[in-house]
């Protein structure tokens, strides 16, 4: 019996290349759970291979990392820690690449010979373009490494992997590595140096932060203020884009929306203004992961109820609400009836802060 339609098609190929997408990248399953994927590795490699420098081919720069790690859909990702001799797992992946080729060898044999010849290239490392995609390849470790620093909020030991960074030499992986050391310089010291913030929700929070600010000499903002802030200022190099989000009624991306908050809390710092309320954050699940990885993990929320409010919340309240369910696990939660006069309310948020200061200073102070 000859082969069939299916056998003629690279569909094969392409189902198996697919388990790349759930076969974890098993390096990081000894300290960080649900790590990411090969085929993830491979795409953010593949990005990043756009950048190559003008004398290579980028071309072959960005096929060959898309190519590099295709033998791990038959064998696995075989981590280093597992003591697989350096030649066995060669060989091991070689075969791997070589059921590849097999497997398009009737529906496009050219392709399955451009992958082999791509894998073997990176390998073997002697051309100037497979050089820099395994230079990239540690780089790209090194970048996740830190991201996975940051979503466990600095608390799993990831030093394992520094030691890559000695196997970065060329021109732009030292500055690229340079920079990506500033930024985890940057996340531990902000770890170390907690930022008083309280998040105000719910209603009436206009009203008390206007009392609180005034009082106790607290910065206030909205998320909503910050962006309209960068959004005039001419210098900002998003401030046209930003202007157009705000135009067109569409979410300003949550990475950059947390950058210019982070920002603006800081100016406050430097004014002397040693806490920040931030009315109506966050918005948001994203918005709330964003802050506690990136700016920092535990801050103190006041949420403000009211019996006179409707019992039917809109769609961006059932968002806030969502996200509280998540601050009131830390710990650091307050919730405060809104009714009665501003002064009666403003005496029940005042005692709260002063417990939230109190909690910082001994926090600061261990």
């Amino acid at each position: 019996m000859g082969p069939s339609d299916l056998d003629n098609s690279p569909l094969p190929f392409l189902h198996l290349i697919s388990e790349l997408k759930r076969i974890p990248r098993t390096g990081w399953l000894r300290t960080v759970q649900n790590p990411e994927s090969v085929s993830a590795h491979m795409y953010q490699l593949a990005v990043m291979c756009m950048f190559a420098p003008e004398n290579l081919n980028r071309n072959r720069c960005i096929f060959i990392a898309l190519c590099h790690d295709m033998a791990e859909s038959v064998v696995g990702d075989i981590p280093t820690y597992a003591g697989v001799p350096k030649e066995h797992k060669h060989k091991l992946e070689r075969f791997g690449v070589d059921y590849i080729e097999t497997l398009l060898s009737l529906s496009n044999s050219e392709v399955g010979a451009r992958i082999k010849d791509a894998w073997l290239e990176c390998e073997e490392g002697k051309t100037p373009e497979a050089q820099f995609v395994r230079e990239m390849d540690k780089l790209e470790c090194l970048m996740q490494a830190h991201r996975y620093e940051q979503q466990t909020f600095g608390e799993k030991d990831l030093q394992e992997f520094q030691g890559l960074s000695a196997k970065i030499t060329s021109h732009l992986g030292t500055a690229w590595m340079e920079l990506l050391n500033q930024e985890r310089e940057a996340h531990y010291t902000k770890r170390r140096e907690r930022t008083p913030v309280i998040f105000i929700i719910g209603v009436g929070k206009e009203t008390q932060c206007a009392l609180l600010s005034k009082q106790l000499e607290f910065q206030t903002t909205t998320l909503d203020e910050a962006l309209r802030e960068k959004a005039d200022d001419p210098t900002h190099p998003c401030a046209k884009y930003i202007q157009h989000c705000i135009q067109e009624k569409v979410q300003v991306p949550v990475q950059l929306a947390i950058s210019i908050l982070e920002r603006k809390i800081n100016e406050g710092l430097q004014k002397g203004k040693k806490w920040t309320l931030l009315r109506g954050f966050p918005e948001s699940i994203q918005h709330l992961t964003e802050f506690q990885e990136q700016v920092q993990k535990f801050n103190y929320t006041l949420l403000l109820t009211s019996n006179r409010v409707g019992s039917v919340p809109n769609t961006q309240t059932i968002q806030e609400m969502e996200a509280m369910k998540c601050l009131a696990i830390d710990g650091y939660f307050k919730e405060i009836n809104d009714d009665g006069s501003a002064e009666e309310v403003y005496e029940r948020i005042e005692s709260a802060v002063e417990g939230f200061v109190k909690h910082a200073q001994r926090v600061n102070s261990l």
